[in-house]
């Protein structure tokens, strides 16, 4: 017997909130690449 799933807090679907942090992730990756080459010598 397997548990059932609960859905997630926000976003409705599990993949959408994954998607969610990817998108999170690439862009204070993004942010950090720019903050970084504006203060390189």
């Amino acid at each position: 017997m397997t548990p059932q799933q609960e859905p997630p807090p926000f976003l409705g679907t599990w993949a959408r909130v994954y998607w969610g942090v990817v998108l999170y992730l690439a862009a204070v990756i993004g942010v950090l690449m720019l903050f970084t080459a504006s203060f390189r010598l």
